[in-house]
C-alpha cells in the first residue's frame, strides 16, 4: 500500500510544505503519529480528558475547541518554533483536553481534589519544563533524531485556559 506508507509525510506538519501552501497539514498533523505507543498514548490522555470536559462545556463546544485548536497550535510552531520542521502527534490537543478537563473539575472539586488538580498542573508545567531543556527525551519511544516538540504542549495548554476562560466567561454572561 504506497499511498499507506506516504499518508504519514503527505499529513504531518512540515514547515516548508505549509508555507508553500499546504494549509491542510495545519490539521492533518496532529492526526499522524511516529508510532503506535505515541498514538495510543495521545489517544488515552485525549479520551479520558475529552470524556471529562464534554460534560462540562457539551460535545459541540469540545469539538470547536478542538477545530480551532489544532490549527493555532500549528501556526504557533510556525511563528516560536522555528526550528521546528516536522511534527507529528496529538499531544498538544491531548494537553489542552486535560486542562479544559481540570478545570471542569475544579469548581466541583474539594479541597483535597483541588490539591491534587494543582499537584497535576505542577507535574505538566514541570514536564514541559524538562522538554525544554531537552530532559525528557529519554522517557519516550520517539526515534532519536526526532525532539519532542514541548512548544505543542505549551500551546496546547495555553489553548486550553482559553476554551476554559472563555466558558467561564460565556458561563456567566449568556447572551439573551
Amino acid at each position: 500500500m504506497p499511498f499507506a506508507d506516504a499518508a504519514p509525510e503527505l499529513l504531518e506538519f512540515d514547515r516548508h510544505a505549509l508555507l508553500a501552501g499546504e494549509i491542510w497539514r495545519l490539521w492533518s498533523g496532529h492526526l499522524v503519529h511516529y508510532s503506535w505507543q505515541q498514538a495510543l498514548v495521545d489517544g488515552a490522555v485525549a479520551l479520558v480528558a475529552a470524556s471529562i470536559a464534554a460534560r462540562a462545556y457539551g460535545v459541540r463546544r469540545l469539538l470547536a475547541a478542538l477545530a480551532l485548536a489544532a490549527p493555532c497550535i500549528s501556526i504557533g510552531l510556525l511563528l516560536f518554533a522555528p526550528d521546528c520542521l516536522y511534527y507529528r502527534g496529538s499531544s498538544g490537543l491531548a494537553v489542552m483536553l486535560a486542562v479544559m478537563a481540570g478545570a471542569a473539575l475544579w469548581p466541583r472539586a474539594g479541597n483535597p481534589g483541588r490539591m491534587a488538580l494543582a499537584a497535576m498542573a505542577l507535574s505538566l508545567a514541570a514536564k514541559i519544563a524538562a522538554e525544554a531543556l531537552l530532559l525528557a527525551h529519554g522517557w519516550s519511544d520517539m526515534p532519536a533524531d526526532v525532539l519532542i516538540s514541548w512548544q505543542a504542549h505549551l500551546l496546547g495548554a495555553i489553548a486550553g485556559g482559553v476554551a476554559a476562560w472563555r466558558h467561564v466567561l460565556v458561563a456567566r454572561h449568556p447572551q439573551r
